[in-house]
């Protein structure tokens, strides 16, 4: 278990300063063009979704405001994770869009806390890195692997710079893979077939 601990802690740091750097040589103008919608190959996992799970990015994260206006657009709703501090528990309230509904939450803008909470059909994680086995890597706050076990059914999509594949991510039993992996040169799906975006 420690030696899981400490794996999992090194490539954390690796990766997120790999993650930064690519995020950081990228066009400004061109950062917010890369993900412009959903691929297509991803439509299935969410044609059926009423609501949809995103994130407001910081910075190094793939950015999701067009994915966001894209989902609202097909006629989605838009949930994005709250808590209410650091350790949580996260939740998912519904998001207009707007950046004004937004309030200042202990990991950066979240809903207001008066929006309602829902549940997503598909939630769009962020990770820290990935593998082609569709694990994921996350922050290390076990927010998403907490509120993920506690809704199995929902279709969890994880959004990663191409940097941030790693050979294989260290996991524990509790661990989730994902259903797919979305990067800016491919789509991962659990049969490892690739995809252009």
């Amino acid at each position: 278990m420690t030696d899981i601990i400490s794996q999992k802690r090194e490539m954390r740091r690796a990766m997120r300063a790999a993650r930064l750097e690519h995020w950081q040589a990228l066009p400004k103008a061109h950062r917010a063009l890369i993900f412009g919608r959903p691929p297509r190959a991803i439509l299935p996992l969410i044609e059926a979704a009423e609501v949809v799970g995103l994130y407001h990015a910081v910075p190094g994260e793939v950015p999701t405001q067009r994915y966001a206006m894209h989902l609202l657009d097909m006629g989605k709703m838009i949930a994005l994770p709250w808590t209410p501090e650091h350790a949580g528990p996260m939740v998912f309230r519904l998001w207009t869009g707007s950046e004004e509904a937004l309030e200042r939450g202990p990991w950066g803008p979240q809903p207001h806390r008066a929006m309602p909470e829902v549940v997503p059909d598909a939630l769009f994680m962020p990770l820290v890195a990935f593998d082609s086995a569709l694990g994921r890597l996350g922050q290390g706050g076990g927010h998403y692997d907490g509120w993920c076990a506690a809704h199995p059914r929902t279709r969890r999509i994880g959004l990663a710079w191409t940097v941030q594949q790693a050979d294989a991510v260290p996991s524990d039993a509790h661990d989730m893979p994902l259903d797919a992996v979305i990067t800016e040169q491919q789509v991962l799906l659990p049969i490892n077939e690739r995809v252009l975006p």
